[in-house]
């Protein structure tokens, strides 16, 4: 690939983009100790147009409060030794701590190579975690302390992969369901 540009980014004179995730996938199911997703297809602007999951693979989704989770790509990139990564960084928030939520989240804390779609507020499907992964770095469950406190969960994964979350070629749960093949959206 080569490291020179192509085009420009023109300025947008619409301001027609909100922030936020709405819901987050995360690849799990029965006997997926090394499988999940595992082979994709891409169109020529490197958008995801094809996923196969191994088979018992099944895509849960978590539905998120608008204005509480958020998805952030830090550049880490060492010009001395020649390298660069991109960290993703997803803040999930989950309400009303339970017993099926602290279950949920010991599973997760436990598996090092979590692979996660984000929906952003602008139905972007971004697959998180693609080629390494990713883990649970930290978080917390609380009770809240006042009435109005939210009591629940945070939850942040982190993972580092060699390009920046690619954009799937969908904007409907749908869509989704199109593009994966051998997985199911449950």
């Amino acid at each position: 690939m080569s490291c020179y540009i192509s085009q420009g980014v023109s300025l947008n004179e619409c301001s027609d983009s909100i922030g936020g995730i709405q819901a987050i996938f995360i690849a799990g199911g029965s006997g997926t100790t090394t499988g999940g997703l595992t082979g994709y297809t891409y169109d020529a602007d490197d958008q995801i147009t094809g996923i196969t999951g191994t088979s018992g693979t099944t895509l849960y989704k978590f539905s998120l409060k608008r204005g509480t989770s958020s998805l952030t790509q830090n550049i880490q990139k060492s010009f001395e030794n020649g390298t660069v990564f991109f960290e993703q960084v997803l803040e999930a928030v989950l309400f009303k701590y339970d017993a099926d939520k602290r279950l949920i989240l010991e599973s997760l804390a436990q598996k090092d190579n979590l692979q996660i779609i984000a929906v952003d507020q602008n139905n972007v499907y971004y697959m998180c975690g693609q080629v390494r992964g990713m883990y649970v770095s930290g978080g917390a469950a609380t009770s809240g302390l006042a009435l109005g406190d939210r009591n629940g969960m945070n939850i942040t994964f982190t993972g580092q992969e060699p390009v920046p979350a690619r954009v799937i070629a969908c904007s409907t749960d749908a869509g989704l369901d199109a593009i994966v093949s051998g997985a199911v959206i449950g």
